[in-house]
């Protein structure tokens, strides 16, 4: 471990010339400068598993994951000077790409059937759980006993999908860093009001354009809402970007509505994954993730920017788990790479490691406190 004092740091940000890559930070969450290394990496490209090439300055691309010694915080120092992050993003990062089109598939066929028999169950299931409207002409009281208990039991599976939401009656819902737009325009098919905020012009763009959304191109510290204006804010997967995630998070609570849900979707640190593969874990996508939560630690940053956790989620789907088996294709555990084929395996496992919190992913609700909370 490494223990860097405050004069330390100090000196080292005094001593940050124009045009520098890397800078040196206190905690986000405590302000405390003291910590161990717990990871050091080359940065990866993100969502491609590869690694930058010493073709380039070898100093900057040499990141390191730390521990708060005071709070527990999980980030990256130094990490990238804000105006060279966009360095650190490929061509092919998936929250930037335009949404692919599926194909059209037979649905003559056992096949397609089941198929639709699916989807009209996931319908059901929103109907009965999620208090969407009803489009099938079926009455809500009119399931039997029978089939409500066959839904109910379809429904403990089709929870796994953490990114339905609870629906309020056409609200409004703001998605923050909504990338290409694909979840927005689901939702809004859902009969959401959708809004989205998205720092990537060309991803902004294709949702505005190509999917007719309402997105802005902007840093939500930078656009002013209307307060108490969203029934909804979610965050998948982009408060581990953010270089302000408390101000934003404060932001967040000022255009939330006072009954009004948050969502938040981030990689958890405390994973099975995390500890076992350490660099290679591939949700930690050194060092365009600045921050990596656990459980503890989100809780602790929503405590501190007025919300109040109402329940964590785990997220048990097995495709960063195989990930990071492939991961190790090229290394000395090049063996183990070839069980991320044996999907119903990784799978179980996953299931397993979700109900001891110990998978990859969670996903936090909550609310804003009230004055008894406080």
């Amino acid at each position: 471990s490494i223990e860097v004092s405050r004069a330390r740091v100090i000196m080292q940000n005094s001593q940050l010339k124009a045009g520098e890559k890397q800078e040196y930070i206190h905690c986000y969450l405590c302000g405390k400068d003291t910590y161990k290394t717990i990871i050091t990496s080359h940065a990866r490209i993100a969502s491609a598993s590869t690694s930058f090439t010493s073709s380039d300055e070898e100093s900057n691309n040499i990141f390191k994951l730390v521990k708060c010694n005071n709070c527990g915080l999980h980030y990256i120092n130094p990490r990238p000077a804000k105006q060279h992050i966009g360095y650190y993003y490929s061509e092919g990062y998936y929250a930037h790409n335009p949404v692919k089109k599926k194909k059209q598939k037979d649905r003559k066929h056992f096949t397609g059937k089941w198929i639709n028999k699916k989807n009209n169950v996931r319908e059901l299931v929103r109907i009965y759980y999620y208090n969407y409207p009803c489009n099938t002409g079926e009455d809500r009281k009119s399931l039997s006993s029978y089939k409500k208990i066959l839904l109910w039991f379809f429904y403990l599976t089709y929870r796994s999908r953490l990114d339905i939401i609870p629906f309020t009656g056409e609200g409004k819902l703001l998605d923050i860093g909504c990338g290409n737009g694909r979840y927005l325009s689901a939702l809004r098919k859902l009969g959401w009001q959708t809004y989205g905020i998205e720092q990537n012009p060309n991803s902004s763009e294709y949702a505005r354009t190509e999917l007719h959304l309402n997105v802005e191109t902007e840093d939500l510290l930078n656009y002013k809402y209307k307060d108490k204006f969203f029934d909804v804010i979610t965050m998948w997967h982009s408060l581990e970007h953010l270089y302000e995630p408390i101000p934003t998070l404060k932001e967040v609570k000022r255009i939330l509505k006072d009954d009004g849900l948050l969502v938040i979707a981030v990689p958890n640190v405390d994973s099975f994954a995390a500890k076992v593969f350490k660099e290679n874990w591939y949700q930690l996508e050194i060092p365009i993730h600045l921050i990596a939560f656990s459980p503890d630690s989100i809780t602790r940053m929503l405590d501190s920017a007025g919300f109040k956790v109402k329940k964590i989620y785990y997220d048990r789907r097995n495709s960063p788990l195989s990930r990071s088996l492939r991961n190790l294709k090229d290394g000395k555990y090049r063996l183990l790479s070839k069980l991320s084929r044996f999907k119903v395996l990784i799978k179980t496992f996953n299931f397993i490691l979700a109900m001891f919190g110990y998978c990859d992913s969670i996903v936090v609700h909550a609310l804003k406190k009230k004055s008894d909370d406080i």
